[in-house]
């Protein structure tokens, strides 16, 4: 059974490295977490190329309407 959660409290999960280290800036707003492409490379360990493809596909396929 899962609680629910009042607006004063948040979920989330915390991706770290096989060394233990990981740091990602984000910013929660309105139930978004919202990061630099820099922050997503860092938590997604993908090239600014590989980020900067999808984010152009998510305009391009119109997944944000």
């Amino acid at each position: 059974m899962q609680e629910s959660l009042t607006p004063n409290q948040s979920e989330f999960l915390l991706y770290t490295s096989q060394n233990g280290e990981v740091k990602v800036d984000v910013l929660l707003q309105d139930e978004t977490a919202w990061l630099t492409k820099k922050g997503m490379q860092e938590l997604f360990d993908k090239a600014k190329s590989t980020i900067s493809e999808h984010i152009i596909n998510v305009f391009e396929e119109g997944e944000l309407d």
